[in-house]
């Protein structure tokens, strides 16, 4: 990271929290969305699961409920059934809501060989928190998935954190024309996308990553915003002869309003309490008022020359609008609506935005390579600053503004603690946000390609030229890593998060998931401060239609540990059965069975090619060199057989009868 001016940031040691989080890149997975509401399906629905449990003057309420449209009654929670896991907090005392704390769950198949000194429930909370090779969840309830706006007509899912530092590539959705932008609901369960040269509205299921339906806009969709209620979705188009906007109801997806406002191109800002939406008419000089409550247009407002952007600030009440042509800023009364003030910049002012907090607007002038703050309690300009080639977008985090370029691929920094000193020049930071300037492609879509990562003080950042998707975290000199976007240019970055968050009431954090294989489950819930640590029991049974779809050409692995734990000095041998899931035959005759062993927590290892005892049994036989916890874990890739499956060995070897133990090298 370049610092660009004067001030000195100093940035604490942050090397553990990265190593962690560069270890988390290893263990989230396999978590799909659903609905965050209950709807009834057909029938009674299963009462939910609940389990309460009190210490250290906290309360959980643990609850999994089943929701979405069920096809047939349930009697149990099944394999694959989309439910909501709920932690309700609380203190034990008075007992008021915990809100504001960041707790963490995983699911953890339990195994009847366990030992139970080695899979505690703090054993596992901290296994999965650190992360490694076989810390891998059956459903991680704290991930994210990272969507990329593609330039082929496509929408990428990719799982960041997926494997072993790897991505994965959940979905590959395809649309009928090139999406322009984008907007989610406020659960993410659903998501908006515009397609100008088709005039239609993508809707994306979240759930399932599949397309659901086209709506037909009427007009050429460029941009489109979601009123802050979530009751409509506001639609404008783009060209001169696009004078018109689309309401379209968010629930039933049904068009509610088709509105005249004037010539140009158009940008949607829609005040707090979703009352006025005001949108910008490019080639009239104008703002034109719809009453969202009535779906009427109030008023047409006259401004200065050129109006191409808007942003609004909730603590001022008031619209901020960029005239580039007239080099100047309107600001409007969001109550009584007419213009308060104009602000005099420099021609070629375009892209505004409002900080966290509602009291800075930052501008940015794309002629003169400029950032400037508008301290909106008095309506003046009190800082600016000096940033790259072209300035083209603005994003935040608690920390920092974020602006990137057209003529640069260098991303600059603005901390925010640092705003708001008139006069002062700004402090600015600069990293690489890939190789290649943005360039041309900004046309495309004016989505945000800068976004943050679901929980993280770090940012995504979408290189179209790269291709790739950068991770950066604050504090760091360039970005920590890249994920491929498998050959396609991201035109726009978005994150959907699955991870348990307070989204309906305080103190209530939760999140949607589809469930696992069937087993006994401990779902591991951590809480670092106040410090919380428990293991809920969850069964999931069998699904017959996934056990038949399952058991079609698959093998089922059981893992044979020893009668009593082996003494050290002793050949301890680990076997694994391998059933044809049809038939329910041992499979005979495998060459490419390779069992891995290793030593808790990882410091010694040993992989080796299994010999057919007969009976579908592979085995071998190790001495270990010392007393502890062992681990084997059973591939095969003739019968698609992989180490990460479920069915693993854990022995516990005893130290020598009768005397101190003596490392074997």
């Amino acid at each position: 990271m370049t610092h660009r001016s004067d001030t000195k940031l100093r940035y604490a040691n942050d090397g553990l929290r990265i190593a962690l989080i560069i270890s988390a890149f290893t263990i989230f997975a396999h978590i799909y969305g659903a609905p965050a509401v209950e709807a009834a399906g057909p029938g009674p629905t299963l009462e939910p699961y609940r389990q309460t449990i009190e210490k250290n003057g906290i309360r959980i309420n643990f609850e999994v409920v089943h929701i979405g449209n069920q096809t047939e009654q349930r009697k149990s929670f099944q394999e694959g059934d989309p439910v909501l896991f709920r932690f309700a907090i609380s203190d034990t005392t008075t007992s008021a809501p915990i809100p504001g704390v960041f707790p963490a769950a995983w699911l953890d198949l339990r195994r009847k060989d366990e030992i139970p000194a080695a899979n505690s429930c703090e054993v596992k909370a901290q296994k999965y928190i650190t992360g490694g090779t076989f810390s891998q969840a059956a459903v991680d309830l704290n991930s994210y998935y990272v969507l990329a706006l593609n330039d082929d007509a496509t929408v990428s899912v990719v799982d960041p954190l997926f494997g072993f530092g790897a991505t994965k590539l959940l979905a590959l959705i395809p649309l009928t024309g090139n999406g322009y932008d984008w907007v989610a609901t406020k659960d993410q369960t659903k998501l908006f996308i515009s397609i100008p040269g088709q005039g239609k509205i993508a809707v994306v299921d979240t759930e399932n990553w599949e397309l659901s339906k086209y709506l037909d806009a009427g007009i050429k969709p460029t941009r489109v915003v979601l009123q802050p209620d979530g009751q409509y979705l506001w639609v404008a188009g783009g060209g001169s002869s696009q004078s018109s906007i689309a309401a379209f109801r968010a629930d039933s997806m049904e068009m509610a309003a088709r509105l005249p406002v004037g010539k140009g191109s158009h940008e949607l800002v829609v005040v707090s309490d979703s009352s006025f939406v005001f949108v910008t008419n490019g080639e009239d000089d104008s703002i034109s008022v719809i009453d969202a409550r009535s779906l009427k247009t109030v008023t047409d407002i006259q401004i200065g020359r050129g109006p191409v952007s808007a942003a609004y600030s909730e603590l001022a009440n008031a619209v901020y609008v960029s005239q580039t042509d007239a080099g100047s800023i309107a600001v409007i009364d969001a109550k009584n609506l007419n213009i308060i003030k104009t602000i005099e910049a420099d021609p070629g002012v375009a892209g505004i935005a409002v900080a966290p907090g509602g009291r800075y607007v930052f501008v940015l002038n794309r002629k003169k390579d400029l950032v400037q703050i508008i301290d909106s309690s008095v309506n003046e300009i009190i800082q600016s600053g000096t940033v790259g080639n072209a300035p083209f977008q603005i994003s935040f985090t608690s920390d920092f503004a974020y602006i990137n370029h057209l003529g640069s691929a260098e991303v600059y920094m603005v901390p925010l603690g640092q705003v708001g000193r008139k006069g002062s020049p700004l402090t600015v930071l600069t990293f690489p946000g890939g190789q290649q300037p943005l360039g041309g492609s900004w046309i495309n879509s004016p989505a945000a390609r800068v976004v943050q990562a679901s929980g993280e003080n770090a940012v995504l950042v979408a290189n179209a030229p790269d291709k790739q998707v950068y991770y950066y975290k604050e504090g760091m000199a360039a970005p920590m890593g890249s994920f491929s976007n498998y050959g396609r240019q991201p035109m726009a970055v978005q994150v959907v998060d699955r991870s348990l968050r307070e989204r309906t009431s305080r103190g209530v954090y939760q999140t949607a998931a589809k469930l696992p294989k069937p087993g006994l489950y401990d779902v591991v819930f951590f809480l670092d401060s106040p410090r919380f640590v428990n293991c809920f029991q969850f069964a999931v049974e069998p699904n017959p239609a996934i056990e038949a779809e399952r058991n079609a050409g698959k093998v089922a692995v059981t893992a044979l540990a020893p009668q009593t734990p082996p003494k050290l000095g002793e050949e301890l041998r680990f076997k694994f059965r391998i059933v044809d899931q049809a038939t329910k035959k041992p499979i005979s005759g495998l060459t490419d069975v390779v069992i891995l062993t290793f030593l808790a927590p990882g410091t010694w290892h040993r992989r080796e090619v299994a010999k057919e005892e007969g009976d579908g049994v592979y085995s071998i036989g190790f001495n270990p060199p010392q007393p502890g916890v062992y681990y084997g874990h059973v591939q095969c890739g003739s019968v698609n057989l992989q180490f990460g499956n479920p069915n693993y060995l854990t022995v516990r070897v005893l130290p020598r009868a009768g005397g101190e133990s003596r490392e074997r090298r």
